[in-house]
């Protein structure tokens, strides 16, 4: 994965490599750092799929141990406040505990809901890999297997 740096700490010119570019767009206050980007070749292409989808799995499972982390400690939380109550502490600390494990609670299912769609990003990932695969790797080795360099594609679509 190439990695991101802001634009409002530049990196010294001779730390950027020969063909980075900056990213344009929406939210284009990001500049690349790395000239991967700029290769469309085939295995390249594959490569970086196989990376988003395996770098998706990584974080889906990061998430689901978070949310039930976060489940387990708002459990604690709600068992906590009626200890703080029995104890005969000041009321705002039992209100404290419980807003706690309810804002927990919460979390928690915002963290199941944001790992789902990791997921549902890492499957996707793994079929545009093998939709990439079963379209372009027999043509990738037609031109690989040649001696003379070819046309780029869509040469002759003019």
């Amino acid at each position: 994965m190439p990695e991101l740096t802001p634009r409002s700490a530049p990196a010294p010119a001779s730390a950027a490599p020969r063909g980075a570019s900056t990213l344009k767009g929406a939210g284009g206050g990001l500049r690349r750092t790395s000239a991967v980007w700029d290769d469309n070749r085939y295995a390249a292409v594959q490569q970086r799929l196989k990376d988003l989808a395996a770098t998706m799995d990584a974080i889906s499972d990061s998430l689901l141990h978070s949310a039930k982390r976060m489940k387990e400690n708002s459990e604690e939380a709600a068992s906590t406040a009626p200890a703080i109550a029995r104890a005969d502490l000041d009321g705002v600390f039992v209100d404290l505990t419980e807003e706690t494990g309810s804002a927990l609670a919460t979390a928690h299912k915002a963290m199941k809901k944001t790992a789902r769609s990791s997921q549902s990003l890492a499957v996707k990932a793994h079929q545009a890999q093998t939709l990439h695969q079963r379209m372009y790797q027999p043509l990738d080795q037609v031109r690989s297997g040649r001696r003379h360099r070819t046309p780029k594609p869509g040469f002759f679509s003019r």
